[in-house]
């Protein structure tokens, strides 16, 4: 057994460990929109659901300069977002998404991707994403001086046709292939839900 201990370690040591031992990661996908209207999209993969209350919580650090970035930026302006899953053919685009460039300079547009309106907040959907879901921000919790520990609350979800199992009523796994991000050892590195097990209910003592 190969031992660290993370509190005794640099920052960027130690997310180097716990970020290659906890995976794989769902991306969140974040459409934002600035005070001029600008559509800014950014992947974020330290991301998880709350299933309490409908909610999502993502973190975000600040850019190497100190200074915020879009996504938080923007969120603090009007509190509104689309948070997007995407699928493997859209890969190419997410991680391109991911490329740091000035704010007045839409991801959306310099990639090509489609949009749609969403139906109670102002930034737009990706047409082609598989998963959008329309929140607002609850609130910010700072982790320290470089992150900050965003809750959006859900208030719309959205699903492709393709991926929903009506009997159900919800989404199928199976129906498609999640990206998520795996330990960026070299890389990035990322993945895609693979082979899938259905198992009965557990015996709880």
């Amino acid at each position: 057994m190969i031992s660290r201990d993370l509190a005794s370690l640099p920052r960027r040591d130690a997310y180097r460990i716990l970020s290659s031992l906890v995976i794989p990661r769902p991306i969140a996908w974040i459409t934002t929109v600035d005070e001029a209207g600008r559509v800014n999209l950014a992947p974020f993969s330290s991301f998880m659901g709350i299933f309490g209350p409908p909610m999502l919580a993502f973190t975000v650090s600040r850019r190497r300069d100190g200074s915020l970035k879009d996504t938080q930026r923007n969120l603090k302006a009007n509190g509104q977002a689309v948070v997007h899953l995407a699928d493997l053919p859209l890969l190419g685009p997410l991680h391109a998404s991911g490329a740091e460039v000035e704010p007045d300079i839409s991801e959306v547009a310099r990639l090509g991707l489609a949009t749609e309106s969403s139906l109670q907040v102002a930034p737009p959907r990706l047409r082609d994403a598989p998963v959008a879901l329309e929140c607002r921000l609850n609130r910010e919790l700072d982790l320290g001086p470089t992150t900050t520990l965003v809750l959006l609350d859900v208030v719309m979800a959205h699903a492709a046709e393709r991926i929903w199992n009506a009997e159900h009523d919800c989404a199928d796994a199976s129906q498609w292939t999640p990206v998520v991000r795996l330990a960026s050892v070299v890389g990035p590195n990322y993945g895609a839900l693979g082979e899938t097990f259905s198992l009965g209910p557990s015996e709880l003592p």
